[in-house]
């Protein structure tokens, strides 16, 4: 499906749910229906607004119990019990053994955030009971993802006689067997999708496949901790700033048991005295502020990835688990000017990517991308940028030419399940992992075409309505309803994240009071909506561009989350935009603006028409004949009728540019009864072989321009007063009955044609879009009548 087809798509669906807005929004915005019983029940019982209540029904939370846990998880929930884990107490008693005997235990963990976290819980409980404990992280880039046969072997080797294996797949099922028949003890702690076959490993602590286990959702540093509160025999609340690390950037759903670590895990993170949080508070510029979910998914999980992404993730490691706050901030200077490489670095392989894609890969449902000069670590961002920029699933894989393989990853859409889909093709995936939306696969680059195909004929299956961007919007609102109060009230359902999104608001149909561009480089915006009694600012980051596509009368529909905006001591509300788009026909004012022009020629000729009702403009390619004008319409004149200007306003149209009133021949003075008195005087008197000349020369003393000169002779030869004589120049006709100027056609005509030029020149922006909407509205109505 081609971009193309797509925004037919999103038009079409748009259309079906009777939108029709003049500048389009990017996304479907879709509304879920709430039973308003179960808000006004939620609403009364619990005290809360109507907005909160909405909210918590969308969230599942219908019944009033349930509502108030989730609300007030701290003091409402308690984490689950480690050994409903079938086989928690074996893998204590395991452990219990290791460091009785003084066992050497390996902890092999993931090189991201999760897998980062989750090394740090595990060890800081296994080195406090006495387990002599090493953490080993696998290089992305020579070893690769999960559990592999060199790192195993090398374990046995060194003495290692028990492998803990922490959020690295469940997948190594050859790399099990070798560990076993070294005689070393393994033991799997993940939360990735299972396959049919599992690992023959001593012990699996997985909430997937342990039925007994009543929440699945834990991240592979919220499993860790399960082991580390079963070890340690009480919750460690110590480690709950190093677990919520991993819950959070993992992306896991921030609910149930995950939405008590979260909440109770940012509280020990904002009061953390570890010399790693407080590093990279200061490399963050995090020092003084309140941290929160954002803190961990925007500014840490990005550093702490990027040590894995471009090398080793032992780094990020070491800085969590370092004792001193110097060797922890030299760690994470490191780290973030790692992150700062993997930005380019993103941004570079982004911009091939979207090339290789235009060139060949518009009509894929799926894309799979590849090349040899990109870096492994950094193209599941890429993927996510890809997704955001096409809507459709993507897959994007870097060759080894020195191993003939291609490695990578993968992001997904809704309704789209990745992981299923790349199920199908386990005999040219020897090697792949993940969930519905997101994966990593290593496969040999001879595969990496017919995968592509595979991928694409699977997706012809879905239906069409999945790739059409969409985004579910939890609140309409007017300007008026937002307020302070209203966004602490929201504030109450963080932390936020998957399974409890930032609620998405849509401010619906407000005026416009403000919209410019700001920023250096001016592409981002700033809007001012207003409201019958409050007034609401909002930012849109990238948004810079729509400023000329939106009129300053429109009244605008604006999506995107609330925020509190504090500046010098004041609080208000703010809202950052992630859509926009105007539900009524635009009308934009170009009257008089010459230095505007070349906006007017930039437009989209595909789309825009340029109407001039005198047919003559050496300027712009007019539009011609009686086909039906485009979405965008640009009026260089007017006519001399208004209804003649109304049979062109059809349905269709969505902007009208008015650009009339520029030339000499607007505003244009009638000319008197004095004026058509000398004139016909001229041509009565003046000898004829001087009435070219003396004509000149009275058009200069009287101030006369050339259409003027002929707006009369047209006037009079319509009259019959003035003819063509034999010599064919013009002269007085001596049998011309007595006629009033009124009665010329072309009189009547400039009349009309002033009066509207006085009407719509004259007007302001607001009474110009209120005549043309009301011409549109008339033809509109006598088409459907």
């Amino acid at each position: 499906m081609s971009r193309r087809h797509i925004f037919h798509a999103v038009c079409y669906n748009l259309q079906l749910i009777g939108v029709k807005d003049m500048y389009h929004s990017k996304k479907q915005w879709l509304y879920p229906e709430t039973n308003p019983d179960d808000v006004t029940r939620l609403q009364n019982e619990l005290n809360i607004s109507a907005q909160l209540a909405t909210l918590l029904v969308q969230r599942g939370h219908q019944d009033v119990e349930a509502a108030k846990a989730f609300l007030y998880a701290e003091e409402e929930l308690v984490f689950h019990d480690p050994y409903l884990f079938e086989q928690m107490e074996k893998v204590v008693t395991r452990i219990k053994q290791a460091a009785d005997d003084g066992e050497m235990v390996l902890i092999y963990g993931d090189y991201d955030v999760d897998g980062v976290s989750a090394s740090s819980v595990m060890w800081h409980a296994l080195t406090e009971i006495g387990v002599m404990a090493e953490c080993y992280i696998p290089n992305r880039f020579t070893e690769g993802y999960g559990p592999n046969k060199e790192a195993f072997q090398w374990a046995a080797n060194e003495g290692f006689t028990l492998v803990i294996t922490v959020d690295c797949g469940i997948s190594g099922i050859e790399e099990a067997t070798l560990l076993k028949d070294l005689g070393v003890d393994l033991i799997i702690t993940d939360h990735h999708e299972p396959k049919e076959t599992l690992p023959d490993a001593y012990a699996i602590i997985h909430p997937h496949i342990d039925s007994g286990y009543p929440y699945d959702k834990l991240a592979g540093a919220g499993v860790a901790l399960k082991v580390a509160h079963a070890v340690l025999g009480r919750m460690p609340e110590e480690l709950l700033d190093l677990a919520v690390l991993g819950t959070i950037a993992d992306l896991v759903p921030l609910d149930g048991e995950n939405r008590l670590l979260a909440k109770k895990g940012i509280a020990a993170l904002e009061a953390s005295k570890r010399p790693g949080i407080l590093a990279l508070r200061e490399v963050c510029g995090l020092g003084d502020s309140v941290l929160n979910e954002e803190s961990v998914g925007f500014a840490f999980g990005p550093r702490i990835n990027a040590a894995g992404r471009l090398d080793s993730a032992m780094p990020a490691l070491q800085m969590l688990l370092a004792e001193h706050v110097e060797e922890a901030l030299e760690l994470a200077k490191q780290l973030d000017k790692q992150n700062k490489e993997r930005q380019d670095i993103v941004k570079t392989i982004a911009a091939e990517a979207k090339e290789l894609v235009e060139a060949s890969m518009t009509e894929d449902r799926v894309l799979v991308v590849a090349s040899e000069k990109w870096n492994p670590g950094v193209v599941g961002i890429v993927a996510s940028r890809l997704v955001e920029a096409y809507y459709r699933p993507v897959i994007l894989l870097c060759h080894d030419p020195e191993t003939g393989k291609a490695k990578g990853s993968g992001r997904s859409i809704d309704g789209f399940d990745l992981f299923k889909e790349l199920s199908k093709n386990e005999d040219i995936l020897p090697h792949f992992g993940g969930h519905p939306a997101a994966a990593g696969m290593t496969l040999q680059s001879e595969h990496v075409a017919e995968l592509r195909e595979r991928l694409n004929r699977q997706a012809e299956f879905i239906p069409d309505d999945v790739f059409v961007p969409r985004v579910n919007v939890d609140l309409k609102l007017s300007v008026n309803d937002v307020s302070l109060d209203l966004i602490s009230e929201i504030g109450k359902l963080a932390p936020f994240g998957m399974g409890n999104p930032s609620p998405r608001v849509v401010v619906a149909d407000a005026k416009l009071r403000d919209i410019r561009q700001i920023g250096r480089d001016a592409t981002h915006l700033k809007v001012q909506l207003a409201g019958d009694k409050r007034e609401l600012d909002g930012i849109g980051f990238g948004f810079g561009h729509v400023v000329s596509e939106i009129s300053k009368m429109a009244h605008i529909s604006v999506m995107g989350s609330l925020q509190v905006n504090e500046w010098n001591g004041m609080r208000k509300p703010q809202l950052m935009i992630q859509d926009l788009r105007v539900d009524d026909f635009q009308v934009f004012d170009y009257r008089g603006k010459k230095k505007s022009m070349q906006e007017l020629k930039d437009l989209p000729k595909d789309q825009t028409s340029f109407l001039s009702f005198r047919g003559t403009n050496e300027d712009f390619p007019l539009h011609e004949g009686d086909e039906p004008l485009n979405r965008f319409v640009v009026l260089l004149d007017l006519p001399d009728d208004e209804e003649v200007l109304a049979e062109k306003l059809h349905e269709g149209i969505e902007r009208i540019y008015c650009a009339f009133g520029q030339g000499d021949s607007f505003f244009e003075r009638l000319p008197s009864r004095e004026d058509f008195r000398t004139y016909y005087v001229h041509m009565a008197t003046c000898e004829r072989k001087n009435l070219r000349e003396n004509l000149i020369r009275l058009s200069k003393e009287r101030k006369w321009s050339k259409n003027t000169i002929q707006f009369m002779h047209q006037v009079f030869s319509e009259l019959e007063f003035l003819v063509t004589m034999e010599d064919g120049l013009p002269g007085v006709n001596p049998e011309a009955p007595k006629r009033d100027l009124t009665e010329a056609p072309c009189y009547q005509r400039r009349i009309g044609r002033q009066q509207l030029e006085e009407r719509f020149v004259y007007a302001s922006l607001a009474e110009l879009k209120e005549r043309l909407q009301s011409l549109r509205s008339n033809k509109m109505q006598e088409a459907y009548t």
